[in-house]
């Protein structure tokens, strides 16, 4: 019974799952089609394509590599839009809402929710403070201090 459960198809699917769904805690638009890649797998190992681990490995490996190099700019695009135009994060302040020590991590409100926050600075930030922020790193927000 436990065999049924592990089969290949069901091994890709969830790996192309887990792969998509860490996706949504990091945006770099590369775990994404990664997954695409091992539900691609799990459907040509069910249609009987490649049953064997060297093909699946190898359809893995093209399909996530093309589709990571062909649809990656777009995707990027699509939902970050264009490089052109400053996003509207960039110099917005907000409070710190968890102290950042230096080269640690903290917290702040940003947009109703808290985010995740690190600095440069070598001094930490106290709770209270307000920052800027300067870039978003996937689900961190990088600030500097305002004095």
């Amino acid at each position: 019974m436990f065999e049924a459960f592990m089969s290949p198809v069901i091994v890709w699917a969830i790996i192309g799952i887990v792969l998509i769904i860490l996706e949504l805690t990091h945006f770099a638009f590369v775990f994404t089609f990664f997954g695409i890649g091992a539900l691609i797998v799990s459907i040509t190992t069910w249609a009987g394509i490649t049953p064997g681990l060297s093909g699946q490995l190898a359809v893995f490996s093209i399909t996530s590599l093309l589709l990571l190099f062909v649809l990656r700019k777009t995707a990027k695009k699509l939902f970050f839009g264009s490089h052109d135009v400053p996003p509207d994060y960039k110099g917005q302040r907000v409070k710190v809402v968890k102290a950042i020590p230096a080269g640690g991590e903290g917290a702040i409100s940003y947009r109703g929710s808290e985010w995740i926050a690190f600095s440069e600075s070598t001094n930490s930030i106290r709770e209270g403070s307000t920052v800027e922020i300067v870039s978003l790193d996937g689900i961190r927000a990088k600030v500097k201090f305002i004095e």
